[in-house]
């Protein structure tokens, strides 16, 4: 693909990794704390072989969808992001083991999709109009959505060090059942 031609006078524009939005209906407005994230991605199970006569013949196996979505977040006082995914925990039914009653309480999937909401990770567009060149709206490219999505892990730094200057971070990994993708080109709602 060449880099410029005649139906686009500028060339083509490729999405940036740095231009991106991770969102989460149920935990408020965080999704400027986000640092990283990765996108989904699946895998077709192994082949199944069918013989006939002299041929072979494949056949794909059960599509999954692998390796858990990594997100990266800087905490911070207000909107304090640690307390966000504690208290997330607990929306999923888990309570602190301090009784006998509390022993018989548990976490569902139910309750942890139900919790989480939907996730999203928009891929955004510099800004520019692609024919014109002019200065405009941030547009969102494409979108990924997680079905039934629910927290995995949680991790707060691993370690408070007086001798850094670097900022606190959460790493957060989802996981879900399968993914949708859509192509978008709408402005960006903030």
């Amino acid at each position: 693909m060449p880099f410029f031609s005649d139906a686009s006078p500028g060339g083509f524009e490729p999405k940036r990794q740095f231009r991106f939005l991770a969102s989460f209906t149920n935990l408020g407005d965080i999704k400027f704390m986000v640092k990283s994230a990765t996108k989904p991605s699946y895998e077709m199970g192994t082949a199944t072989e069918h013989r006939i006569l002299n041929h072979i013949f494949k056949f794909p196996g059960i599509v999954k969808w692998t390796n858990p979505l990594e997100i990266k977040l800087i905490d911070a006082i207000e909107p304090d992001v640690g307390a966000t995914f504690y208290n997330l925990l607990k929306q999923t039914g888990y309570v602190e083991p301090t009784t006998q009653s509390a022993l018989l309480q548990g976490v569902t999937k139910v309750s942890t999709t139900q919790a989480l909401g939907e996730v999203k990770i928009q891929q955004l567009d510099g800004g520019v109009d692609a024919i014109e060149g002019i200065p405009g709206a941030v547009n969102i490219i494409d979108e990924w959505t997680l079905k039934n999505a629910y927290i995995q892990k949680v991790t707060w730094s691993n370690a408070l060090d007086y001798s850094q200057d670097g900022l606190v971070e959460i790493g957060v990994s989802i996981t879900y059942d399968w993914a949708s993708f859509e192509l978008k080109r709408q402005p960006v709602q903030i």
